[in-house]
């Protein structure tokens, strides 16, 4: 698995295992993922710097946001509130 595979897997099992879309506060969402990521990078003995951990948070988190908003009517995701 190529490095950016496993950032992604490490940001969907942190959501996954939290449910982010129950905390109000971006900041403590961004910590706990912040926290899962770096306990995955430890558990799978791969290497993860701060800034990787924060671009792939910070894009997961962007592309919640979009689904969020995206107006499609057909969307299984219209209406539902995400980070």
């Amino acid at each position: 698995m190529s490095k950016k595979e496993l950032l992604d897997k490490a940001f969907r099992d942190a959501v996954t295992e939290v449910n982010v879309n129950m905390m109000s506060d971006k900041d403590v969402a961004y910590d706990v993922i912040e926290a899962s990521m770096k306990a995955f990078a430890e558990r799978e003995k791969v290497d993860f710097t701060d800034d990787e951990i924060k671009a792939t948070i910070v894009a997961g988190l962007e592309t919640f946001e979009k689904i969020a908003q995206k107006s499609d009517v057909n969307s299984p995701f219209s209406g539902k509130i995400m980070l």
